[in-house]
């Protein structure tokens, strides 16, 4: 075995190869920010019998929960080629890839399947979202929000447009300028072609979303997804009811739990919802580094004497968040990920041990947002 390391500048084909043997043709086309020579490094492969059998991609950005500035990393593309499997090249490619991100300084890995090897590392399915299903009988509702919307499709001039609606979402990735450029001349985001509209209101640039036609292989489900959307919420839902009117179509926008104004805006005009956990799963990397950077979130949500207090301990995969003598207590890293961004599904809700008025408090403060990936997606 050869690896885990980055792969060879000479090594294109065969991790082409491995790619479109796992998974299908083009991925190189689908998923640029990935697959580029200044993100060689991070392509983690093993290889044996002298060629790339096996692989765990990923791209590190920051990112902001709610003004706290992070650092996240993204994995995707894990592939082995057939013959190659139950040698554990894989694993030792995943591990590689998650020691890599905690010397980078990650403090979040977002992964964008559920296989047990992630599972196994800690990773869990996390978040308490909301996905509202609109259909073209409540489209009449949303457009009676405001009026002047003019809904159009986005040119390459429109990207800085689309970038500065983005910067402000108070829960966001930290985009390279190429990011944007790649995924508009891919128009392919997470793992779908996908349509860029931008929104005016009057003369001014007010929103955009991103359109995706139903997901090819999901039999009698027509619904027609938002992959990502910025910008003001009453406009952004006033488009959406044009959409659905104009193609006749029904909707499915996926709502973060922070985001209550468009929760409140789609719940009020009787949209169906339900909730539902963000995409993939998610890994903390390193809790001591990750808690310490939220911290101003902490004092926001609960008191600056209180957050200044408080200490954060990793022992293993036992952590403690401790204030004074008062102690919580949580095991295992796929818990300690449940507890910190919370879930949807009541049997998976975590509850530390140790002392019951400190874990009143931070309820006040968790859970957590989980980023939503968008054109970030790999």
């Amino acid at each position: 075995m050869d690896g885990p390391r980055p792969l060879h500048s000479g090594e294109w084909e065969q991790l082409n190869a491995v790619v479109e043997t796992v998974f299908r043709p083009g991925m190189f086309e689908q998923y640029p920010q990935l697959f580029h020579e200044a993100n060689r490094e991070n392509l983690r492969v093993v290889a044996a019998d002298g060629k790339v059998v096996s692989h765990v991609g990923m791209i590190e950005r920051p990112a902001s929960l709610l003004g706290c500035s992070i650092q996240v990393c993204c994995i995707g593309g894990v592939a082995t080629l057939p013959n190659y499997r139950e040698r554990g090249f894989a694993s030792a490619a995943f591990g590689d890839a998650v020691a890599r991100a905690r010397t980078d300084g990650v403090d979040l890995m977002l992964i964008s399947g559920r296989r047990s090897l992630y599972l196994r590392a800690g990773s869990r399915t996390v978040g308490r979202d909301q996905e509202f299903i609109i259909t073209p009988a409540a489209a009449p509702r949303l457009q009676a929000l405001t009026t002047g919307i003019r809904v159009v499709e986005v040119t390459s001039r429109h990207l800085p447009l689309l970038r500065d609606l983005y910067a402000g979402e108070a829960v966001r990735f930290v985009r390279w300028k190429e990011d944007w450029e790649m995924a508009y001349d891919c128009k392919y985001v997470m793992n779908q072609p996908t349509e860029f509209h931008l929104i005016y209101r009057g003369a001014d640039p007010a929103a955009y979303l991103l359109l995706q036609p139903p997901r090819k292989g999901t039999s009698g489900d027509e619904t027609w997804r938002i992959a990502e959307f910025a910008g003001d919420r009453t406009v952004l839902v006033c488009a959406l009811g044009q959409l659905a009117a104009d193609r006749n179509i029904a909707l499915r926008v996926h709502v973060l739990s922070a985001d209550i104004v468009l929760a409140g805006l789609l719940g009020g005009v009787a949209v169906s919802s339900s909730w539902a956990p963000s995409y993939g799963t998610l890994l903390v990397i390193n809790f001591e580094q990750f808690m310490e950077r939220m911290r101003p979130l902490l004092a926001e949500r609960l008191d600056a004497e209180t957050a200044n207090l408080l200490a954060f301990r990793a022992e293993d995969e036992r952590f403690t968040i401790a204030k004074g003598s008062e102690q919580l207590k949580v095991s295992g890293l796929g818990n300690l990920v449940l507890y910190l961004f919370g879930t949807p599904n009541k049997d998976e809700v975590v509850e530390p041990a140790g002392s019951s008025a400190l874990a009143a408090q931070l309820d006040q403060a968790l859970p957590l947002p989980a980023l939503w990936y968008g054109i970030s997606y790999v």
